[in-house]
Protein backbone atom coordinates (compact mmCIF):
# COMPACT_ATOMS: atom_id res chain seq x y z
CA UNK A 1 0.00 0.00 0.00
CA UNK A 2 1.30 3.51 -0.72
CA UNK A 3 1.55 5.98 1.45
CA UNK A 4 -1.07 8.35 -0.59
CA UNK A 5 -3.61 5.35 -0.32
CA UNK A 6 -3.19 5.42 3.47
CA UNK A 7 -3.85 8.67 3.47
CA UNK A 8 -6.86 8.21 1.26
CA UNK A 9 -7.86 5.63 4.09
CA UNK A 10 -7.04 8.10 6.89
CA UNK A 11 -9.31 10.46 5.96
CA UNK A 12 -12.33 8.31 4.96
CA UNK A 13 -12.57 7.70 8.70
CA UNK A 14 -11.66 11.60 9.26
CA UNK A 15 -8.75 11.23 10.96
CA UNK A 16 -6.44 13.27 8.38
CA UNK A 17 -7.23 16.42 6.65
CA UNK A 18 -3.69 17.40 5.14
CA UNK A 19 -3.27 16.66 0.82
CA UNK A 20 -3.27 13.56 -0.59
CA UNK A 21 0.71 14.03 -1.46
CA UNK A 22 2.21 10.73 -0.26
CA UNK A 23 4.40 12.38 2.02
CA UNK A 24 4.55 10.85 5.30
CA UNK A 25 5.06 13.69 7.44
CA UNK A 26 3.50 14.79 11.02
CA UNK A 27 -0.24 15.20 9.93
CA UNK A 28 -0.06 11.58 8.46
CA UNK A 29 1.52 10.13 11.53
CA UNK A 30 -1.27 12.02 14.09
CA UNK A 31 -3.74 10.82 11.89
CA UNK A 32 -2.08 7.01 12.86
CA UNK A 33 -2.29 7.49 16.35
CA UNK A 34 -6.04 9.30 16.45
CA UNK A 35 -7.03 6.22 14.36
CA UNK A 36 -4.99 3.20 16.48
CA UNK A 37 -6.37 4.78 19.92
CA UNK A 38 -9.63 4.85 18.31
CA UNK A 39 -9.75 0.98 16.84
CA UNK A 40 -6.32 -1.06 18.40
CA UNK A 41 -4.70 -1.70 21.90
CA UNK A 42 -1.29 -0.82 20.22
CA UNK A 43 -0.61 2.74 19.85
CA UNK A 44 2.35 3.42 18.35
CA UNK A 45 2.11 6.32 15.07
CA UNK A 46 3.09 3.18 12.60
CA UNK A 47 1.25 2.46 9.95
CA UNK A 48 2.36 -0.82 9.51
CA UNK A 49 0.89 -4.32 8.68
CA UNK A 50 -1.34 -4.63 11.60
CA UNK A 51 -2.87 -0.68 11.27
CA UNK A 52 -3.35 -1.75 7.45
CA UNK A 53 -5.02 -5.35 8.50
CA UNK A 54 -7.27 -2.95 10.81
CA UNK A 55 -8.10 0.05 9.07
CA UNK A 56 -9.27 -2.40 6.06
CA UNK A 57 -11.13 -4.26 8.79
CA UNK A 58 -12.84 -1.12 10.00
CA UNK A 59 -13.89 0.37 6.61
CA UNK A 60 -15.37 -2.95 5.65
CA UNK A 61 -17.52 -3.14 8.36
CA UNK A 62 -18.25 -0.06 9.21
CA UNK A 63 -17.39 -0.52 13.25
CA UNK A 64 -17.18 2.17 15.40
CA UNK A 65 -14.62 3.44 17.74
CA UNK A 66 -14.02 2.14 20.98
CA UNK A 67 -14.24 5.26 22.46
CA UNK A 68 -17.34 7.92 20.90
CA UNK A 69 -15.26 10.42 18.58
CA UNK A 70 -18.14 11.52 17.17
CA UNK A 71 -16.17 11.50 13.05
CA UNK A 72 -19.42 11.84 11.25
CA UNK A 73 -20.80 14.66 13.39
CA UNK A 74 -16.99 17.46 13.03
CA UNK A 75 -18.90 20.77 12.16
CA UNK A 76 -18.63 21.33 7.86
CA UNK A 77 -16.01 24.51 8.67
CA UNK A 78 -12.92 21.42 9.31
CA UNK A 79 -13.17 21.14 5.69
CA UNK A 80 -11.83 24.82 5.57
CA UNK A 81 -8.60 24.20 7.79
CA UNK A 82 -5.61 23.39 6.03
CA UNK A 83 -2.92 22.00 8.85
CA UNK A 84 -4.81 20.25 11.68
CA UNK A 85 -7.48 18.16 12.28
CA UNK A 86 -10.45 17.62 14.60
CA UNK A 87 -8.60 14.75 16.11
CA UNK A 88 -5.45 16.55 17.27
CA UNK A 89 -7.85 18.84 19.80
CA UNK A 90 -9.62 15.81 21.17
CA UNK A 91 -9.28 15.40 25.21
CA UNK A 92 -6.75 12.85 25.81
CA UNK A 93 -8.06 11.42 28.78
CA UNK A 94 -9.42 8.58 27.03
CA UNK A 95 -12.96 8.49 29.18
CA UNK A 96 -14.67 11.07 27.95
CA UNK A 97 -15.19 10.83 24.27
CA UNK A 98 -12.69 13.14 23.29
CA UNK A 99 -15.17 16.14 22.35
CA UNK A 100 -17.02 17.12 25.51
CA UNK A 101 -17.18 20.87 23.44
CA UNK A 102 -16.39 21.20 20.42
CA UNK A 103 -13.16 23.14 19.08
CA UNK A 104 -13.97 26.70 18.85
CA UNK A 105 -14.31 27.36 14.71
CA UNK A 106 -12.26 31.19 15.52
CA UNK A 107 -9.40 29.29 17.99
CA UNK A 108 -8.45 26.41 15.02
CA UNK A 109 -8.50 28.91 12.04
CA UNK A 110 -6.06 31.45 13.88
CA UNK A 111 -4.31 28.30 14.41
CA UNK A 112 -4.46 27.37 10.66
CA UNK A 113 -3.36 31.34 10.01
CA UNK A 114 -0.23 30.38 12.61
CA UNK A 115 0.62 27.04 11.07
CA UNK A 116 0.64 29.30 7.41
CA UNK A 117 2.47 32.06 8.39
CA UNK A 118 5.33 29.73 9.67
CA UNK A 119 5.24 27.56 6.96
CA UNK A 120 5.90 24.95 9.53
CA UNK A 121 4.58 21.80 11.52
CA UNK A 122 2.83 22.62 14.67
CA UNK A 123 2.01 20.41 17.56
CA UNK A 124 -1.03 20.65 19.54
CA UNK A 125 -0.01 19.78 23.03
CA UNK A 126 -3.50 20.47 24.61
CA UNK A 127 -6.93 21.23 22.75
CA UNK A 128 -10.39 20.56 24.46
CA UNK A 129 -10.63 18.72 27.67
CA UNK A 130 -13.05 17.70 29.87
CA UNK A 131 -13.35 19.17 33.08
CA UNK A 132 -12.05 15.56 34.93
CA UNK A 133 -9.12 15.66 32.94
CA UNK A 134 -8.24 19.65 33.29
CA UNK A 135 -8.94 19.06 37.36
CA UNK A 136 -5.88 16.74 37.07
CA UNK A 137 -3.64 18.88 35.30
CA UNK A 138 -1.36 20.70 38.07
CA UNK A 139 -1.76 24.20 37.73
CA UNK A 140 -4.88 24.45 35.62
CA UNK A 141 -7.83 26.40 36.70
CA UNK A 142 -11.04 25.42 37.09
CA UNK A 143 -12.79 27.55 34.60
CA UNK A 144 -10.15 26.55 32.00
CA UNK A 145 -11.17 28.27 28.43
CA UNK A 146 -9.97 24.40 27.49
CA UNK A 147 -13.60 23.10 28.85
CA UNK A 148 -15.08 24.93 26.62
CA UNK A 149 -12.71 24.20 23.32
CA UNK A 150 -11.61 27.81 23.10
CA UNK A 151 -8.02 27.14 24.20
CA UNK A 152 -5.14 25.47 22.63
CA UNK A 153 -1.72 25.03 23.70
CA UNK A 154 0.72 24.28 20.52
CA UNK A 155 4.21 24.70 19.34
CA UNK A 156 5.60 25.11 15.73
CA UNK A 157 8.44 23.58 14.91
CA UNK A 158 11.45 25.29 14.95
CA UNK A 159 10.05 28.31 16.58
CA UNK A 160 10.85 29.55 19.58
CA UNK A 161 8.22 30.25 22.03
CA UNK A 162 9.04 33.78 22.20
CA UNK A 163 8.68 34.12 18.40
CA UNK A 164 5.66 32.48 18.63
CA UNK A 165 3.75 33.75 21.14
CA UNK A 166 5.04 37.52 19.35
CA UNK A 167 2.96 36.69 16.24
CA UNK A 168 0.07 35.17 18.11
CA UNK A 169 -0.16 38.68 20.17
CA UNK A 170 -1.05 40.53 16.76
CA UNK A 171 -3.94 38.39 16.40
CA UNK A 172 -7.52 38.99 17.71
CA UNK A 173 -6.99 36.30 20.89
CA UNK A 174 -8.05 36.85 24.04
CA UNK A 175 -5.20 35.90 25.84
CA UNK A 176 -2.05 34.09 24.98
CA UNK A 177 1.32 33.33 27.15
CA UNK A 178 4.82 31.37 26.55
CA UNK A 179 4.31 28.19 28.70
CA UNK A 180 6.97 28.13 31.42
CA UNK A 181 9.53 29.30 29.04
CA UNK A 182 9.44 26.78 26.87
CA UNK A 183 8.91 26.39 22.66
CA UNK A 184 4.68 26.37 23.64
CA UNK A 185 2.08 29.29 23.80
CA UNK A 186 -1.30 29.31 25.24
CA UNK A 187 -3.92 30.73 23.03
CA UNK A 188 -7.51 31.05 23.70
CA UNK A 189 -10.46 33.41 22.54
CA UNK A 190 -13.47 34.32 24.21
Amino acid sequence: MTMAQKQCLLRYLGYYAGDIDGIWGEQSQRATIDFQRAYMDTVDGIFGPETEKRILEVIATGEQPKESVNIDTAPDWWKDIHYFTRAEFRCPCGKCGGFPAEPDKRLVRLADKVRAHFDAPATVSSGVRCQAHNDELPGSTKNSYHITGKAMDFCVRGVPGAKLLAYVKTLPVHYTYQINGSDFVHMDVT
